[in-house]
This record gives structure tokens, sequence and C-alpha cells, in this order.
């Protein structure tokens, strides 16, 4: 398969997910796990739920998702941006708000591990910083 990939592609690091707990004693929060089971409205809400729908694809505009959020918030609706996961959204991110030749991009040492491998994708140069000193900066503004 290496063949194939761009040499790009061929010289990023891979992400490599955080250790997961295997004991099953513990709840690893940061894998979007939960204690609690789901609440009765969202099972009443999946038995009641159409599930031939998914078949389709969703409104590429996702207007009803937008205007929905939109009002939620107390903003417009075009100020609303909706894609397929945070992870797309941050692909979208790194190469419309940071320059290959601008500053980079600044981020805590222990923070989400995929910052690195987008830079890296997106050739932006990187700056990690001690979390407390990147908390003492904002607090002082």
């Amino acid at each position: 398969m290496k063949n194939y990939l761009s040499k790009k592609a061929q010289n990023i690091t891979p992400y490599v997910a955080g250790e997961q707990p295997k004991d099953k004693q513990y709840v690893k929060l940061n894998t979007n796990e939960n204690p609690y089971p789901p609440s009765p409205k969202a099972l009443a809400a999946y038995r009641e739920y159409d599930f031939s729908s998914l078949k389709l694809y969703p409104p590429l505009a996702m207007d009803g998702l937008k205007s929905a959020i939109a009002q939620a918030e107390g903003v417009l609706p075009e100020n609303v941006f909706c894609g397929n996961g945070s992870d797309e959204i941050l692909a979208f991110c790194f190469p419309a708000f940071f320059d290959r030749d601008g500053a980079g991009a600044a981020f805590a040492d222990i923070t989400y591990s995929f910052y690195p491998v987008f830079c890296e994708f997106f050739n932006i140069p990187t700056k990690s910083c001690r979390w407390r000193k990147i908390l003492r900066w904002i607090w002082a503004n």
C-alpha cells in the first residue's frame, strides 16, 4: 500500500490513541465513555425514530441543524459551521487559520494528540507550551 501513498503521507507519524483501560473498572471520559445509562427520554426517542431515513445522505447545507444550533446559541445560522465530526472541522480550521510561513500553531503539551498530526500534515510550524504557562497567559489577558 505504501507504494501508492504520496511522499507526504508516507512520512506522517500516524495518530496513536491514548491508553485504554483494560480492566473495565474505570471509565475514561476522554474517550467519550459515560458511566451512566441513556436517559429515558433518549431511549424513547430511539424507539420512536424512523431508521429508514438513515439510508439517505443528509442535506449538504445542513440548514435545519444550523438553524437549531443558531437558535439555541443566540447566533445567526450563517455563523454556524457543521461538519462530519470534530476532526473534519479541525482539518478545515488548520489551513484556514494557520499559514505554513506564519507564526504557526501553539498548543499545550498535554492536549488533544491530533493537533501535532494536523500541523505536520499541513506543514504548519508548531510550538508546544506547558499548560500552566498557557493558563497564566490566559489569566493575564
